[in-house]
Parts: C-alpha cells; structure tokens; sequence
C-alpha cells in the first residue's frame, strides 16, 4: 500500500472553540436630549479561550466597559452578537460575575452577608454547603477573622477582596472585572495584583479584566487588547509572552516588558491626540 504524506504525518489537534466570542458587535445610543444616536462601540470581534486572562486597554470613553457589559448580559447590542461557550448571551448569568471598581457592597450586611449575597443572587442557598462555600471564598481572598466586620470598617484593598470573594463563591467559568484596583492606593494596588494572579492560577478562571494601567494589563494579561475611540473599536490585540508568575520587580528589566510597555504608551498617546484632534 502506497504511503502518502498527509498519511505518515499526525493530524493536526483541532482548535478548542473559544468561550467568549464577540462577533461584528456595535452598541449606539439614543440621546434624548439631543435626539442624537451616539455609538459607543462599532463592528468589535474578539475570542477568548477558557483559561485565558485578557486585559483590556484604552483611553476613557472608548467602549470598553460597555463590551465588558454585553458579555455580562447588562446591556444588549445594537448588533452583533456576544457568545458564550456557543450560546447566545440574552441576559446575565451564573457563569458569568462581575467585579466592579466601586466595590458595589452592601454597608448595612457584614463581609460573610455581602459575600453570601452572591449564592442569594442565584437563589443558592438551599441545602447544606453553603455557608463552608462563603467560607471557603472569604479565605481565599485572605479575609479571615473579619467575616463580620462592616464594609466601613475595612480599607478600600479589603473592599474590594469582598467584592472578589462575592464574585468567585458562585463558581463562575468567566471573571468580568471593571477597573477593580483603580480606587485603591498604588502600594494596595500592587499587592492586590500579586493576589488576582495567584487566585487565577489556583481557580483557573476565565478572565476579561479593564485597566487604564499599562504597567498592568502586561503584568496580568496573557494578551493584551488596545481599544481606540470615537467610536470604540479593536485597535490591535497582542500577546504578552511573559512566563508566570510576575511581579513588576520581576519583569520590570526583561527586554519584552519594556518593549510591550514602550509601544502601549505610543499606542494610547496616538488614540489621545487622535481623540483631542477629532473632538477640537
């Protein structure tokens, strides 16, 4: 029998589909004031596997928290379509969690009420379990010995360690997280990044993550994708090619991280004067 070479060579492993896949998606706006439409984002695609961490760069008011919003299931396109593991987004979901910049809690409920607000969400509660899960979420985010302090009595870094216990107690594939360090100071920030890094690596979540920090869409993302404005699009998506896991004093000499973070810079400066020169 005659051996071809398609034959003798192994078939290649067929690409896993994505888990999140944003196909042709613009979302416009009715000003009633105006009567004006004003289109936030327009003709947006994007993949992202299972497992990945993406961050998410751009100037302000370039669409990114609205993107962020339609996976969510929070606002509904105009058209396009938001796809999760190959189905439809129609409205939110246990999948799905968002972890918001403004911590979002509840300052009458205690760091045990608020995180157990996200099994209450999802009418979770029932059984037994589900008090070892709050539990179980509170000391991953290192909270122990203050399940029932108030959010005032907390600093912003522990605020916002609720807001993340919260979000992973569901056991969500996806994490959907809006600026979640950009109210916190830069020395909380910094070990807040050390913690989200080791939380991924230990849970393996999926994570679509918006900065407006250069410094940490490299440091966190596995790619990194560069929105432009007016109205907002996809500028260039790019692949961070660091090795895990890292620390800004770690990379902050590698070749790779001061290339990344010299053509970022470029980047964002050229859509600011873009956006000043289109909005004089």
């Amino acid at each position: 029998m005659t051996t071809t070479a398609a034959d003798s060579e192994p078939a290649e492993p067929a690409a896993s589909a994505p888990l999140i896949s944003v196909r042709n998606l613009t979302v416009s706006y009715h000003v009633a004031r105006t009567g004006a439409t004003l289109t936030a984002v327009e003709g947006v695609d994007l993949d992202v596997h299972e497992g990945e961490f993406v961050t998410v760069l751009g100037p302000s008011g370039c669409g990114k928290t609205t993107v962020m919003n339609v996976i969510a299931g929070l606002v509904k396109p105009t058209s396009g379509e938001v796809l999760v593991d190959g189905r439809p987004v129609t409205g939110p979901g246990p999948d799905r969690a968002v972890v918001f910049q403004d911590y979002a809690l509840l300052p009458w409920r205690t760091v045990f009420d608020n995180v157990k607000f996200g099994l209450e969400m999802q009418k979770r509660l029932k059984g037994d379990g589900w008090r070892e899960r709050v539990q179980e979420a509170i000391e991953l985010v290192g909270l122990s010995g203050f399940e029932s302090s108030y959010p005032k009595e907390l600093s912003g870094g522990m605020q916002q360690r609720v807001g993340l216990a919260r979000a992973i107690v569901a056991e969500p594939r996806i994490l959907l997280m809006d600026e979640p360090l950009g109210a916190v100071d830069a020395l909380t920030r910094e070990v807040m990044r050390d913690e989200i890094e080791k939380l991924i690596a230990a849970t393996g979540k999926t994570v679509l993550f918006i900065t407006h920090s250069i410094e940490e869409a490299i440091l966190l993302g596995d790619r990194i994708v560069v929105f432009k404005s007016h109205p907002g699009a996809i500028k260039e998506v790019i692949e961070t090619g660091l090795a895990r896991p890292r620390s800004e004093r770690s990379v902050q000499s590698d070749p790779r991280f001061l290339e990344l973070r010299d053509h970022l810079w470029d980047a964002l400066q050229a859509e600011a004067e873009a956006a000043a020169v289109g909005g004089s």
